[in-house]
């Protein structure tokens, strides 16, 4: 058997070849086991595998990415994007169309299907804004309103002034739903027209088809003391988030006066105000304003002349910075404004303490609201008086609604949706407006 072994050996390949071959093998082993040494070391530490380049049913087969597939987003991503659509639909509704076109054009990596289409609407609904071409212009006003009609209807001799002059809480917030209805659309008085080079022109408006401009005005917002304990507000102050409330009975409300209930309203209907505009605050001066009597300092002590200051710039910015204008409506509001027998002596006294005394608190204005509605012509030199220092927008009394610029001025007319016109004149309201019937509040006096 061993002679057998040798005999075989002898007749394959001779041991030479044979450690060759050997060697060769080993050589590859080493290598094969060097290049998965180098492998390894090259590979990220707990690098987890391609999902793209993965098949569960053949590991060793890749799968393609799919190029209509969105990439998963963060939850950073996600969020930002549902504040940048919520900040752009508030403009949209609000029409500030360019501010919205703007934020969704430069949304940058937020930019989706949604953005996308937010973007389509606003501009489709800036394309269908008409040019208002009507010479008929809307503007209503009111006094502060009757909060408690009880008190305010007691049968004491201020009950028909009151029922005469005056509007209820109930009433007022039942005319703006049939306003809204009616197409109208609160827009600031101090861009229907312009003064430029000493020239005034009506401004172009471009509204949503079939709206109306309204401008709503309150006089007197100073809360007068004969007012007191006959069911109005005391005063108008600012709450913790920048809202104008009213305090009653020395509580602060939201629905004591015309200022608060139309924020809310509008904050709850966006479509009824133009780019947030609000209306006019007409005050005086020889009661302060705002229900602060800060041109009878004197009568104080330090401390609280110092609150009633700070009170009255507090409650005037908050009034701006929402979209109310404010307007000088005479310092003294004495007869004389209406029996027309002012002299320029008296006016330059009225309207020098108002400047002097009411304007440095609640800022300046271009807006006169006349007392007791009075109209002067345009070159009677009590009304140069008034242009020529600065109020150039003049509003009067007058049921047509006047509204047009002459020279350099613009006079709008006012019509009053108190007791007096509601129950008397109901004509002057419905032709424009809607059934004062619908309104009236049951508690007035028959």
């Amino acid at each position: 058997m061993a002679k057998g072994r040798y005999v075989k050996r002898r007749e394959g390949m001779p041991p030479a070849a044979i450690l060759a071959l050997c060697a060769v093998a080993l050589a590859a082993v080493i290598f094969a086991g060097s290049a998965l040494v180098r492998a390894h070391r090259n590979k990220p530490v707990d690098t987890p595998p391609d999902p793209a380049m993965s098949n569960p049913a053949d590991p060793g087969t890749p799968t393609p990415v799919d190029p209509t597939k969105p990439p998963v987003e963060t939850d950073d991503v996600v969020a930002r994007r549902a504040s940048l659509l919520e900040e752009a639909a508030s403009l949209y509704e609000r029409y500030f169309y360019d501010e919205a076109i703007a934020l969704l054009e430069q949304a940058g990596e937020l930019k989706n299907t949604e953005t996308a289409a937010l973007l389509q609407d606003v501009r489709q609904a800036k394309d269908a804004l008409v040019k208002y071409d009507s010479a008929q212009y809307y503007h209503i006003f009111f006094h502060s309103l009757i909060v408690d009609p009880s008190l305010a209807f007691d049968g004491d001799y201020q009950a028909t002034g009151y029922d005469q002059y005056m509007t209820t809480v109930s009433e007022f917030k039942a005319m703006l739903p049939l306003l809204e209805e009616e197409g109208y659309i609160l827009y600031d008085i101090t861009q229907l027209a312009e003064r430029a080079d000493g020239k005034t022109r009506m401004k172009e408006i471009w509204l949503p088809e079939g709206k109306k401009p309204l401008v709503i005005s309150i006089d007197d917002v100073n809360y007068y003391d004969y007012m007191k304990g006959d069911g109005f507000a005391d005063r108008l102050d600012v709450d913790a988030e920048g809202n104008v409330v009213t305090i009653v009975n020395g509580e602060a409300t939201y629905d004591g006066d015309v200022m608060p209930i139309l924020d809310a309203y509008v904050k709850e209907h966006p479509a009824f105000s133009w780019q947030g505009a609000k209306g006019v605050v007409a005050i005086t001066g020889y009661a302060g304003a705002f229900g602060y009597r800060i041109t009878d300092l004197p009568d104080y002590d330090e401390q609280t002349q110092k609150w009633m200051l700070e009170k009255t710039e507090a409650v005037a910015k908050a009034l701006r910075t929402s979209g109310w204008q404010i307007a000088c409506h005479s310092y003294t509001h004495n007869q004389y404004w209406n029996k027309k027998t002012i002299t320029m002596e008296q006016e330059q006294y009225d309207i020098g303490r108002w400047l002097g005394e009411i304007a440095p608190y609640v800022g300046d204005t271009p807006i006169f609201i006349s007392p007791f509605g009075v109209f002067f012509e345009a070159d009677d030199a009590r009304f140069r008086y008034l242009v020529d220092h600065g109020f150039w927008i003049y509003c009067p009394v007058d049921s047509r609604m006047p509204a047009y610029c002459k020279n350099d001025f613009f006079i709008q007319g006012r019509i009053n949706l108190d007791g007096l016109t509601m129950k008397h004149y109901p004509e002057r309201i419905s032709r424009f407006f809607f059934d004062p019937a619908k309104v009236l509040d049951p508690a007035r006096p028959k």
